[in-house]
This record gives structure tokens, C-alpha cells and sequence, in this order.
């Protein structure tokens, strides 16, 4: 019975988690990337680098560089 309530507490928490809005920064010496998806990157028009970025510490993200900015 504790694993259930557990289990179900830890689900929760997972699914209400709000995604980050502001990805952390990254970069080899100066932080002058942000961390993402490859797709995500290629969306943005910016340049992927899959080892570079420390923060998240996972294969599927890696440091976007170069994004252009947004013209208004």
C-alpha cells in the first residue's frame, strides 16, 4: 500500500512539473548557448552540439549555438 501511495506521489509530481521556460545556459568557457534537443535547435535555426552541455547530464540534449534572433 505505501509503494502505491508512493508511486502515485512521484507521478504526480512528474506530470505537474511545469517545463522550463528559460533552458540553462551553456557553452565551453562562456556560456553562449542554451541547452536542447537537436530538433528543437534545428527549429530555432541554430547550430547543435550534443556533448556540451553539462547541466542536464543526458545524451538527448546537448547546446544550441548561433540562434538568430527573432525580427519584430
Amino acid at each position: 500500500m505505501k509503494l502505491l501511495v508512493v508511486v502515485a506521489a512521484i507521478t504526480s509530481l512528474v506530470l505537474g512539473a511545469p517545463k522550463d521556460p528559460y533552458p540553462a545556459p551553456c557553452g565551453r568557457s562562456d556560456p553562449s548557448g542554451i541547452c536542447t534537443t537537436k530538433p528543437t535547435c534545428n527549429k530555432k535555426g541554430g547550430f547543435y552540439v550534443q556533448r556540451d552541455c553539462t547541466f542536464y547530464n543526458v545524451l538527448d540534449i546537448g547546446c544550441c549555438y548561433d540562434i538568430p534572433e527573432k525580427k519584430q
